[in-house]
């Protein structure tokens, strides 16, 4: 990841759509918090490069892990 220092971010979502979305990531062999940091990051790197309307998306089935 990186050397700077962690910290935690959150949402809030309903217990029944935060376990079948957690279900659903460990079915993909990946958990909640990898896809949403490799997510986040990819948006800002997007970003960075200057790509005009960067996408938030999940990389499952992607072969870039």
């Amino acid at each position: 990841m990186t050397s700077e220092k962690i910290c935690v971010v959150s949402f809030k979502l309903d217990e029944k759509n935060k376990r079948r979305f957690d279900a659903a990531m460990r079915a993909n062999g990946t958990t909640v918090s990898k896809q949403l940091r490799d997510a986040v990051l990819a948006y800002l790197k997007e970003m960075d490069a200057g790509v005009e309307h960067p996408q938030f998306r999940l990389g499952l089935g992607d072969s870039i892990n």
